[in-house]
Formats: structure tokens, C-alpha cells, sequence
């Protein structure tokens, strides 16, 4: 599929949208959908829909850029009047009720809308997110390639690690080196917590030092051609206590059952309820959290949730973690994490780093 299919398709579900809502238009401004819907990677631009238009208001930072991401889209250049132009091209292109992102700030939306006048708007969000839940076969190869570029950086930080060194020392290396390994940027603040600090799910990175026996609970993932990764492991440093070791590997094998339910057709909270069996068969359901894993994509958090209840379909294309975890306060934490995509006829695990990995 080149990139104008490509393209069509993905407006093809906005269009429906607006037909179903009898809606004559539509406009896009966080960075995620112009992305999606268009291609242009700007960090300002309003994208207006029409039933067979589209044009991108943007500055002249990014004129030049985005005549060159996208296709068949009509470039409109602004400077200081940029909210009356966008007024003005909306309605110069017909467009009399459109829906909006709801993500838009109340310090441009009502400037806007004043300019806008009579020109009915409906807001939505879900929608959006939701098409963009399953994905395609690019964006699959990109989803592979940030985790690729994640893993071989986390693979190269494992020989350095030792029992000692801080916790900002393991972000520190860890970031140099998945960049080196062609990761763009990361997806969002990695987290290393250990011994009792792995007790907090997002533990900063601080100048705590590693000592003999803690678990190090170490989150982190990287950005792909603007797609994101997403992966956990708990490291054993030195001589981890047989308690400590049997929380490592219940959490181990509730990810295990949650995985194995994975297939198109299962309902999110189904894989949600598999993995939290296991907390319940020990008693220790109270030191989880309240859902196993999320969406990735062009955010770190997109649909489906993998949470306590919900009654998402899963269906092939959808890429989303599995990241179990156990937290007892002023004591330890385990998580671990793998990016799982729903196939034809079940799940392949896009994540292939061990599990169980021993430092010192």
C-alpha cells in the first residue's frame, strides 16, 4: 500500500464519522492524528477534513515540510493571524459543523470558536483513538523496529551493569546506548527502581546505589519513526532472598497466563483477569495495580487498556503491553513487561529479552 492508499484509508474512518454525525467537517491538532491522518510530523498544524478535501494550516517553519510528508493536501502558511486563517479556511471550504479533538486548550479553543461564529462544533476523542487501535502493516514494522532498537541497547547495557553503580548511572548508559542503536528519542521518562524503591511503579531514576540482593525494576522505551516501544525487566543483582524470588516468579507467571489467553475474539478484561488469578490463588492481590497493560503506537498509552472490566474485542493488528507486577511497600517490586500483537489466529510476543537475568 503506497502512501496516498494509505492515507485514504485512514480518512476513510473520519469521513464515516461525519456522515454518521451528519457533519460536514473535521480538524485535527495534536501532533498524533495530523500524523496519522496526513503524515506531517510538525509540531504546529491544524488539519481540516472536508468530504473530499483536506488542507493543513501550519507556519512557515514547516511549509516546505509538510508540501513534502503529505499528498493531496493543500498547504496554507500563517503568521501572526493564525487562528483567523484557520476561521477563514474552514469556512472558504464549505464546512458549516465539524467535530474537533477535545484534546484542543481552552485558551486557543474559545478564541477560535469565536472566530468560527455560527459554524457548529462537536467534539470527540474515543473515536479517534480507537481507529487508531488496530494497526497496519506499517505501522507494525515501525512498532518492530523501536523495539528492536530498544532491546539491542538494553542487550549491550547488561555486561556494564554491577552491583554499586546508582540508579541514574543504569538510565544514564541505558539512554546513550539505545541511541546509538538508532532509537530517535525515548517514549517517555525511563524509571529504575531498586530494592525498596521498585515498590513505587514509577520510580525516577535517582542516586540511590545498587546493592547486593535488590531487585532493580528498570522501564523504559524508545521512539521508532514515531512510533513507541515499551518494555520491563526486574534485574536480580547478587544474592536475591528466596522471598524475594518467589514474588519474581509469580509475577512471571501471571504474564505467562495473560499471553496465553491472547486471541482475537477474547474481551481485554478476559487477559486482564487471567493474569490477576494467580494474585488472588496467594493472597496478594492487594500489592497489584488495578490493570495489566495498554496500547502503544504513536502515544506510550493508546487503546485498548488491558484493565479490570473492559469489554474491548481484541482483534489482529492491535499492539498493546502485558506488564504484570507485584508492589509491597518499604520492601520490593517486580514488574515485567513485553509488547504483545493479537494475529489471525492468536498473539506473538514482539518482545524477546529474557525475563530472568542475574547481574553479578
Amino acid at each position: 500500500m503506497d502512501r496516498r492508499e494509505t492515507f485514504e484509508k485512514r480518512l476513510r474512518g473520519v469521513r464515516a464519522y461525519m456522515k454518521e454525525h451528519k457533519l460536514d467537517g473535521a480538524m485535527f491538532t495534536s501532533y498524533e492524528n495530523r500524523r496519522y491522518y496526513c503524515g506531517f510530523t510538525g509540531s504546529n498544524g491544524y488539519l481540516i477534513i472536508t468530504e473530499d478535501r483536506a488542507a493543513m494550516v501550519t507556519d512557515k517553519r514547516y511549509t516546505t515540510q509538510a508540501q513534502q510528508q503529505t499528498v493531496d493536501v493543500e498547504i496554507i502558511e500563517h503568521a501572526a493571524n493564525r487562528l483567523q486563517l484557520v476561521a477563514e479556511t474552514v469556512r472558504r471550504m464549505g464546512i458549516t459543523s465539524m467535530v474537533m479533538e477535545s484534546c484542543m486548550t481552552v485558551d486557543e479553543y474559545f478564541p477560535l470558536k469565536e472566530k468560527l461564529g455560527d459554524i457548529r462544533v462537536v467534539f470527540e476523542q474515543e473515536y479517534f483513538l480507537e481507529q487508531r487501535m488496530v494497526k497496519d502493516e506499517e505501522e507494525i514494522a515501525c512498532t518492530r523496529e523501536a523495539i528492536r532498537c530498544a532491546e539491542a541497547g538494553f542487550d549491550k547495557l547488561l555486561p556494564k551493569l554491577r552491583i554499586g553503580m546508582t540508579e541514574k548511572d543504569v538510565a544514564d548508559e541505558l539512554h546513550y546506548l539505545v541511541s546509538k542503536e538508532g532509537a530517535e528519542a525515548l517514549s517517555f521518562g525511563t524509571i529504575v527502581g531498586s530494592g525498596a524503591r521498585g515498590a513505587l511503579a514509577h520510580a525516577f531514576p535517582t542516586n540511590k546505589v545498587i546493592e547486593d540482593g535488590d531487585m532493580v525494576v528498570v522501564d523504559f522505551g524508545v521512539m521508532k519513526d514515531g512510533y513507541c516501544s515499551d518494555m520491563t525487566r526486574t534485574l536480580l543483582f547478587g544474592n536475591v532472598s528466596e522471598a524475594h524470588k518467589r514474588i519474581f516468579d509469580l509475577v512471571q507467571e501471571s504474564q505467562d497466563l495473560a499471553i496465553a489467553a491472547i486471541r482475537p475474539g477474547v474481551l481485554a478484561r478476559d487477559v486482564e483477569d487471567a493474569h490477576r488469578a494467580v494474585y488472588l490463588r496467594e493472597g496478594l492481590d492487594d500489592y497489584a495495580l488495578r490493570g495489566l497493560g495498554h496500547g502503544i503506537g504513536l502515544q506510550i498509552h493508546e487503546c485498548p487498556r488491558i484493565v479490570i472490566g473492559n469489554e474491548t474485542v481484541l482483534r489482529p493488528g492491535m499492539i498493546f503491553t502485558v506488564e504484570p507486577g507485584l508492589y509491597f511497600p518499604n520492601d520490593c517490586g517486580v514488574r515485567t513487561e513485553d509488547d504483545v500483537l493479537v494475529t489471525e489466529d492468536g498473539v506473538e510476543n514482539l518482545s524477546h529479552t529474557p525475563h530472568e537475568i542475574h547481574i553479578g
